[in-house]
């Protein structure tokens, strides 16, 4: 998988996620920033300037779908992959029609996140 020093962030409130989505990752190569809240997200993304943004749905200072369209909008350069463990085609056709490139269920697998990360990145 190539890298190339790229910038990613996790935004998900459940730490276990997120430090196993940034142990792989930065195994990988990549440069990896964590949130654990909209909040703290949007900042990083600000800051940052990420790639790919791992967002999840439902954080708890609000919903990641309904966050989504303004994130983009601060962010246009970054690529977003929606996370969550309602998998339903609802909230999967809401994320990809507010600008998500995937729609991620958890629990997910490695060659999911190998393939979305080779894509995008």
């Amino acid at each position: 998988m190539h890298s190339g020093g790229s910038k990613i962030l996790v935004i998900d409130d459940e730490a276990e996620i997120r430090n196993a989505l940034s142990r792989f990752l930065m195994k990988n190569g990549f440069e990896v920033f964590m949130a654990g809240t909209l909040l703290e997200g949007k900042k990083a993304v600000s800051l940052e300037k990420p790639e790919l943004v791992f967002l999840d749905v439902n954080l708890p200072d609000g919903n990641g779908l309904t966050a989504l369209k303004n994130i983009l909008e601060q962010s246009q350069e970054s690529k977003f992959v929606v996370m969550s463990a309602f998998d339903h085609d609802e909230a999967r056709q809401k994320a990809i029609s507010l600008g998500a490139k995937e729609f991620l269920s958890k629990p997910f697998n490695i060659q999911q996140l190998n393939q979305i990360v080779q894509t995008y990145l």
